[in-house]
């Protein structure tokens, strides 16, 4: 089944395809995380005992350019400021990350835990385009590294141990311990705190796997 109507590239034959009913366009509304439409929408869905969790995807191919990764840095913190529930921020479509490995300076850890950003300044000067900027960058590394809050969980959609991950990370960040169904225990209360993950689990097997092509931060 594929419910998304942006899916143009099926990797599989779906017995049931949304696109055939309705277009991206037909359905599509921009919301703007700075404007009080996405706070009002999630403030009436809690109301009505509704236990949200905002997951904000970044795609991957960010890391390739220093500069973009400093403004979805800027992005991820503001919408953590202003949407004002449990966030949790992914790096998406970390399995084409293979396609901008030359561009790459850092490892993936770099990126996913938001390590030493002057770094990143540094690589800006090498560009005469964000050359100029670097005033203003520097500035918002400082803004993002003051609050310490921005760190992302890789998430490659081929892989099903690394979704269980992305999926209990949610499970976690909205306070979920019990389903309809399961044991109700102190036991299985523990099992759910003593699962939670470590920062350098969060990249697990994928940091092995995206090594070879990304060069390691010194």
């Amino acid at each position: 089944m594929n419910a998304d109507p942006a899916n143009d590239d099926l990797k599989y034959e779906a017995a049931i395809n949304i696109s055939q009913l309705i277009t991206l366009e037909d359905v599509m509304v921009e919301l703007y995380t700075h404007h009080n439409s996405v706070k009002n929408v999630m403030e009436s869905l809690s109301q009505y005992g509704f236990h949200l969790c905002t997951v904000h995807l970044v795609d991957s191919h960010y890391c390739s350019d220093p500069g973009k990764f400093i403004s979805t840095l800027l992005l991820s913190l503001s919408a953590m400021m202003q949407i004002e529930l449990p966030h949790i921020n992914v790096l998406s479509k970390v399995d084409l990350l293979a396609q901008y490995g030359d561009k790459l300076l850092f490892g993936l850890d770099y990126y996913t835990e938001v390590l030493d950003l002057n770094y990143l300044l540094e690589a800006l000067d090498d560009d005469p385009l964000t050359r100029k900027y670097r005033k203003l960058n520097a500035a918002i590394i400082s803004l993002v590294e003051d609050y310490g809050l921005v760190s992302f969980i890789p998430l490659n959609i081929k892989d099903k141990n690394n979704l269980l991950k992305v999926k209990n990370a949610v499970d976690k960040a909205n306070g979920y311990i019990y389903g309809s169904g399961e044991e109700r225990s102190v036991q299985a209360l523990l099992a759910c705190a003593v699962g939670a993950e470590y920062e350098s689990e969060r990249v697990g097997s994928m940091k092995d796997t995206y090594e070879n092509f990304a060069p390691m931060d010194s």
